[in-house]
């Protein structure tokens, strides 16, 4: 019988990204994940974002944008030059991963959840959120959360 190749996952990790608070057209980076061990060829990542506020507006996204960073010690090239740690950051060039999208009736307080598949993140990634919702996102941390489950294949 032929050799199978399948998905072997990871176990789901936090990604640190401080998203409460989020100033409406504000821009956020996560810290950066050394992919250099672990070699991940594929990434799903994971998002719970809430919504603040009386009247967010109807349709209206949360951005979402992949960076990477070609871990080339001392001159080191980043997405829109990114740092290696959560902070704030202005998106110019880096790529669009998808867009959260609020409903088109959206009250204070919406939950609104996302996932990506980030294909081939490199030996250094993160991501970028930009909140376009029209209100400051929930100010509480733990209404918010970002998580990555690593794929690599595996000949079984």
């Amino acid at each position: 019988m032929a050799n199978e190749i399948k998905d072997k996952f990871a176990s789901s990790t936090a990604l640190t990204i401080t998203i409460a608070s989020l100033a409406d057209a504000g821009g956020r980076q996560s810290t950066l994940v050394d992919n250099s061990t672990n070699r991940y060829q594929d990434v799903l990542l994971y998002l719970k974002i809430k919504n603040s506020g009386t009247a967010p507006t109807a349709n209206s996204v949360v951005e979402v944008y992949l960076l990477r960073d070609d871990a080339n010690g001392g001159t080191e090239h980043a997405s829109d030059g990114a740092g290696s740690s959560d902070s704030a950051i202005t998106i110019l060039n880096a790529p669009l991963l998808g867009v959260i999208r609020n409903k088109s009736s959206p009250a204070g307080g919406d939950v609104i959840y996302g996932e990506f598949l980030i294909s081939r993140p490199g030996p250094k990634w993160g991501i970028a959120i930009v909140n376009r919702t029209g209100q400051t996102l929930d100010s509480t941390g733990s209404n918010h959360w970002a998580r990555h489950v690593g794929l690599n294949p595996e000949v079984q």
